[in-house]
């Protein structure tokens, strides 16, 4: 009877580990062979090492709040790395990653990224040893990257000198693009809803003459970095243009709306959302330039 005991719960044992096999897997992989270990981060060449007042880089990776969680996957996200992870230590971790996937903070922090890091899709996972995991599609693919650079290189040696000043650099690119793309009207005419079309990215305005407001901010944002020049992009509900920073201060710069779609098709370009500060986009009163002031703090600046 004893040993008809013993082999049942044996038995038992045997099938309670088969059952919870990769959680026990788990958690001897990341309590005892990783030790918690965050991943390492190796940046790409893209990557932009730039520290702004809503995110910074970081090296500590054990996180303990939900600003150093914000911190770390700006780190790991600007590093170019498709799947990272690190550990979480506190006790709120699990609310603070599931609220910030509600209120879309990771696409905010998106905006601060080298286009050519950012993602259209992420995948998040938290197992129960507080191991958080990121999973990220890209915006862009090698191909497209190469193909983007050598064509941006082209225009580049043909429209900017040495010469020129920041300001007229940046003016000579934001008039070459408006002159050589249209808002894609048909798109938006045909309600269609693809993010991975090239009037959202970079390839728009390079390789079709059509972009929306993701296509002019990515072609602009590649242009301003190639150039060392600080920037990142800010998203409202239904808009996305470029902040950027040139003689000690920050401007807004919106191709979209200096690119206005006429009622004859005749081809405009405007000057009036050229590197204009916060108070004078205010003035405005588009309906379009609303924005989250204490993620896009730098727009806050008193000139």
């Amino acid at each position: 009877m004893k040993n008809l005991i013993k082999i049942l719960m044996l038995l038992l044992v045997f099938l309670l580990v088969y059952k919870y096999k990769n959680n026990i897997t788990d958690f001897i992989i990341d309590n005892y062979i990783n030790k918690k270990e965050s991943q390492e981060v190796i940046n790409n060449e893209y990557s932009l090492e730039y520290n702004f007042k809503y995110v910074k880089k970081t090296n500590d990776f054990s996180v303990k709040n939900k600003q150093q969680l914000l911190d770390v996957f700006y780190t790991y996200l600007d590093s170019g790395v498709e799947e990272f992870y690190f550990y979480c230590d506190y006790e709120a971790c699990e609310n603070d990653v599931n609220e910030l996937t509600k209120i879309d903070i990771y696409s905010n922090i998106n905006n601060f990224v080298h286009p050519y890091n950012t993602y259209n899709k992420l995948y998040i996972t938290m197992n129960s040893w507080d191991k958080v995991t990121f999973k990220i599609i890209k915006s862009y693919n090698e191909t497209e990257i190469n193909r983007i650079n050598a064509k941006l290189d082209d225009i580049i040696s043909k429209i900017i000198n040495d010469n020129m000043d920041t300001k007229q650099k940046i003016k000579e690119f934001h008039n070459y693009i408006i002159n050589n793309t249209s808002y894609d009207t048909n798109y938006t005419n045909n309600k269609l809803d693809d993010i991975t079309h090239y009037s959202h990215r970079a390839t728009g305005p390079l390789f079709y003459s059509k972009a929306l407001c993701g296509g002019y901010s990515h072609i602009m944002s590649i242009f301003l970095n190639k150039l060392k020049i600080p920037n990142y992009r800010i998203s409202s509900d239904t808009h996305i243009w470029n902040l950027v920073y040139i003689d000690n201060n920050w401007y807004h710069l919106d191709l979209t709306w200096d690119d206005p779609v006429t009622s004859d098709n005749s081809n405009i370009l405007l000057h009036k959302f050229f590197l204009i500060d916060t108070n004078t986009l205010n003035e405005y009163n588009t309906g379009k330039h609303t924005f989250d002031k204490n993620v896009y703090i730098e727009t806050n600046q008193v000139y």
